[in-house]
C-alpha cells in the first residue's frame, strides 16, 4: 500500500550510505544502469541555493589569492634557444673520434637529460660563482654543503627541455630579476654548447695523444721483428725471388717444370725412333706426317716420275732400249738414295732419343738435389715465415695508427659544430605569469574554493530534505510532503486546534485506504523523536479517512505530555483485559472513534513494553478490526519508545514521519533499524514550501498549488 510514485530500493542499498550522503544530492539513481550519474537538474538547484554563498566565498578567496600571487609570482622568465642541426657537414674526408649528435630523437633527449643533471648544474654554479649570489646562494656551514644547496636551488629555477619533436632546445631561467634571468639562461645555453663541442675535440686530442704513446711502442716492436727476420734470412742465405717466393723455391718449381717437359720430349723422341725403325725404308706414304722428311719426299717424287717414264718408254721402245735402261739406272740410284736417307733419319731419331733421356736424367738429379736442400732448410723456413708474418702484422697496426694520427691532426680545429645558440635570451619586460593570467587563475581557484565550501557545508548537514535522500534508506519510499502549519503542530493538538492537512493528505491516503475487499487496515504513525507532528498527522489521517466513509479508530499508543491525569484507555484494556468498548471515545465532530492511551488502572511498576508486546495487544487489535475499517495507531517515537517495534510488527503499514530539514539521516537510520521493517512509507512533515523550491521545485509547486486551493 505504498505510494505509486514512490521508488522502492532494496536493503542492499544500505541505510548507512544514506546517512553518510547528507543532503548533497547531486546524482540520479540508476534504473537499468549499474551506476549512478550526475543529475544536471540537481546540480543546478545546488548552485541556486548556494549562489550567494559561492559568490561571496569566491570573491574573498579570489581577492586573497590575487593579492598573494602578485608577491609570490613576481618572477621574470628568459629563454635562450639552442638548436641541434641534424645536417652533417664535412671539412675533411675523415671524421673525429666522436661523430655529431645527428637527428636521432633519443640522442637529443639524452643531451637534454644530461644537461638537467647535477654535474652540468654544478659546472654552471662554479662558472657563475652562484654560491656568493644572494638569490641563489645556498645554506650550509661547509663550502661543499653550500655548493650542493646552490645546485638544488638552481635546478628549481632553470628548465632545459626539448621543444616538442623538433631539434630545438629551450633553456629557460626564472628569477626575480630580468637581467639575472637573461644572464643565467645565456650562460646555461653557452655551457651546453661548449660541453658538446669540447666533448668531441677533447676526445680527438686525447685519442691522438694515446696513439702517439702507442706508436712509440709499436715502432720498436716492428723494428725488432724485421731485424730478426732479416738476420735469419741472411744466416740461411735466403734470397727473395719476388711474389713471396725464395730463390730456392723458384728454382725447384722451374726444375720441376723442365723435368716434366724433358720427360715429354724423351717420350716423343722414343716414339719417333721406334716408329721409323719398325716401318723401315719401304714405309712409303704410310709414314706419319710428323715423320715426313722433305728430302725423302723429293726423292720419292723423282722416283715416281722416273718409274712412270720408264714404264712408258718400255712400252714404246721395249725393255732393252738404251733409254729405258738409262731410266732404270736412274731409278736404282734413287732407291739407294731413299734407303740412305731413311737410314739417316733413323740414326737422327735415335740420337735425339738418347739426348732427351740424358737431359731428363740430368734434370731429375738436379731436382732431387734442390729438394734435398729445401728439406734441410724447412724448419728454418717455417720460423722465417713466422717472423715475417709477425713483422708484417706489427707493421700493419703501426701504419694504421700512424694514418689515424695524421687524420686527427688534419681534423683538429676543422670539425663543424652541430649545436649552436640560435636565439640568445634577452631581459624580459614583463613578469611571468602576467597579471591577467594571475587574475584568471585566482578567479578560477576562487570559484573552486567557493564550490568546495558549499559542497563541504552541505555534506556536513545530514538533515533530510529530498525524496531521493529518504528513498536511499533501505526499504523506504516517500508518500508525500506535508506543509508547516505554524505553532499548532509543535504541540499535541485538540480537535479545536487541529490544523487542516486535508488538501495534502489526498495523495498520501490514497494508498492507505482499505481495499475494496473489505478487509480492515492497521496503520502505525511513528517518527524519530517527539515534536515532529506525529499526533497531528495521525489525527488528520483519521479525520480524512472518516470523511471518506470508513469506520476509523484512532489509538493513542504513546503518552501525551499535556495529559496530567490519565484516564481509562489502551493500557487499562491490555492490563486488566476489560471490554474494548468501555474505553472507546466517540469523536462525533471529527467522525472517528478514539482510544486514549489510558493508564488509570496500571501500576507504576508495570512494564509498558511488556503490555504492548503481549498477546492481549494482538487480540485487542484483531477485535478492533472486526468493528472498524481503518485503525490508525498514533505510535511512540522509534528512538524514545521501546514498544514501537511491537506496534510496527502488528501494523499492516507503517508511516514514518520525518521533520523536513531537521531530522538527520543518521537518526532515521537508527529509528528504522529499531523498527526492523522491510518496507516503510516516509512522509516529510513541516515542510517549508518556499525553501523546498531550491531542492525539489516540482514538489514545492505542488504544495503551493494545494495551499492555494485550500
Amino acid at each position: 500500500m505504498t505510494n505509486s510514485r514512490a521508488t522502492k530500493n532494496s536493503q542492499s542499498t544500505g541505510r548507512a550510505g544514506a546517512a553518510a550522503d547528507g543532503v548533497l544530492d547531486l546524482w540520479r539513481e540508476p534504473s537499468r544502469r549499474a551506476y549512478a550519474i550526475i543529475d544536471p537538474g540537481a546540480v543546478w538547484l545546488f548552485l541556486r541555493r548556494n549562489a550567494l554563498r559561492i559568490l561571496t566565498t569566491s570573491a574573498i578567496a579570489s581577492a586573497a589569492l590575487f593579492g598573494a600571487s602578485i608577491f609570490i609570482f613576481k618572477k621574470y622568465t628568459a629563454t635562450a634557444i639552442v638548436m641541434v642541426d641534424p645536417r652533417s657537414a664535412r671539412v675533411t674526408k675523415s671524421g673525429g673520434v666522436i661523430s655529431n649528435i645527428g637527428g636521432d630523437a633519443i640522442a637529443i633527449e639524452s643531451l637534454v637529460q644530461v644537461a638537467k643533471g647535477e654535474g652540468f648544474l654544478a659546472e654552471l654554479v662554479d662558472a657563475l660563482d652562484l654560491t656568493k649570489d644572494p638569490y641563489f646562494g645556498g645554506r650550509g656551514d661547509e663550502p661543499e654543503a653550500k655548493r650542493l644547496s646552490t645546485v638544488e636551488k638552481l635546478a628549481s629555477k632553470l628548465a632545459i627541455a626539448r621543444r616538442g619533436t623538433t631539434y630545438v632546445i629551450d633553456v629557460t631561467a626564472v628569477t626575480n630579476s630580468a637581467e639575472a634571468s637573461a644572464r643565467l639562461a645565456n650562460a646555461a645555453a653557452k655551457q651546453l654548447v661548449v660541453d658538446q663541442n669540447e666533448l668531441r675535440t677533447g676526445a680527438s686530442s686525447k685519442t691522438a695523444q694515446e696513439i702517439e704513446a702507442r706508436l712509440t711502442e709499436l715502432r720498436g716492436r716492428v723494428n725488432r721483428a724485421e731485424e730478426a727476420a732479416a738476420e735469419l734470412k741472411a744466416r740461411l742465405k735466403v734470397t727473395d725471388a719476388g711474389q713471396g717466393y725464395t730463390l730456392l723455391e723458384r728454382r725447384i718449381a722451374e726444375l720441376n717444370q723442365q723435368l716434366v717437359l724433358a720427360g715429354a720430349g724423351a717420350a716423343e723422341a722414343r716414339a719417333r725412333f721406334e716408329t721409323l725403325k719398325k716401318l723401315g725404308p719401304n714405309a712409303g706414304e704410310s709414314l706419319p706426317q710428323s715423320l715426313q722428311s722433305p728430302v725423302l719426299a723429293t726423292l720419292r717424287g723423282d722416283y715416281a716420275r722416273l718409274s712412270s717414264q720408264s714404264a712408258d718408254q718400255a712400252t714404246v721402245l721395249g725393255p732393252r732400249h738404251p733409254e729405258v735402261l738409262r731410266l732404270n739406272a736412274q731409278m736404282a740410284d734413287l732407291r739407294r738414295q731413299i734407303s740412305a736417307e731413311f737410314t739417316r733419319m733413323i740414326a737422327s731419331a735415335k740420337t735425339a732419343f738418347l739426348e732427351a733421356q740424358e737431359r731428363e736424367a740430368d734434370l731429375s738429379r738436379q731436382l732431387k738435389a734442390a729438394q734435398t736442400e729445401s728439406g734441410e732448410l724447412g724448419p728454418q723456413m717455417v720460423k722465417l715465415g713466422e717472423l715475417e708474418r709477425e713483422a708484417k702484422a706489427e707493421r700493419d697496426v703501426y701504419e694504421e695508427l700512424l694514418n689515424r694520427q695524421r687524420e686527427l691532426a688534419q681534423v683538429k680545429g676543422l670539425e663543424p659544430s652541430d649545436i649552436r645558440i640560435v636565439s640568445p635570451a634577452t631581459p624580459p619586460t614583463k613578469t611571468s605569469p602576467s597579471r591577467i593570467l594571475l587574475a584568471i587563475g585566482s578567479t578560477v581557484l576562487g570559484l573552486i574554493a567557493g564550490l568546495a565550501y558549499a559542497i563541504a557545508r552541505e555534506w556536513r548537514q545530514t538533515t533530510l530534505r529530498t525524496a531521493s535522500q529518504a528513498e536511499r534508506l533501505g526499504g523506504a519510499g516517500v508518500l508525500g510532503f506535508l506543509p508547516l502549519m505554524g505553532a499548532a503542530q509543535a504541540k499535541e493538538p485538540s480537535d479545536d486546534t487541529l490544523p487542516n492537512l486535508t488538501p495534502w493528505l489526498a495523495e498520501i491516503c490514497a494508498d492507505l485506504a482499505p481495499d475494496a475487499g473489505g478487509e480492515s487496515v492497521t496503520l502505525l504513525i511513528s517518527s524519530t523523536r517527539r515534536g515532529e507532528g506525529r499526533s497531528t498527522v495521525a489525527a488528520n489521517i483519521a479525520v480524512y479517512l472518516a470523511q471518506g466513509g470508513d469506520r476509523v479508530l484512532l489509538i493513542e499508543a504513546d503518552k501525551s505530555d499535556h495529559v496530567r491525569k490519565p484516564g481509562f484507555g489502551l493500557l487499562d484494556i491490555l492490563d486488566s483485559g476489560e471490554n474494548l468498548r468501555s474505553a472507546l471515545v466517540d469523536q462525533a465532530s471529527a467522525g472517528y472513534t478514539f482510544l486514549p492511551y489510558g493508564g488509570r488502572t496500571v501500576a507504576r511498576e508495570s512494564s509498558i513494553g511488556g503490555l504492548m508486546s503481549g498477546l492481549t495487544l494482538r487480540a485487542t487489535l484483531n477485535l478492533a478490526r472486526l468493528w472498524f475499517d481503518v485503525i490508525v495507531i498514533d505510535g511512540p517515537p522509534a528512538l524514545e519508545g521501546p514498544h514501537a517495534r511491537f506496534l510496527a510488527a502488528q501494523a499492516d503499514q507503517t508511516v514514518f514521519l520525518v521533520e523536513w530539514d531537521k531530522t538527520s539521516a543518521a537518526e532515521v537510520d537508527a529509528a528504522l533499524e529499531r523498527l526492523d521493517l522491510n518496507e516503510v512509507a516516509v512522509v516529510y512533515n513541516k515542510v517549508d514550501a518556499k525553501r523546498l523550491r531550491l531542492y525539489d521545485p516540482e514538489q514545492s509547486q505542488q504544495m503551493t498549488d494545494l495551499a492555494a486551493a485550500a
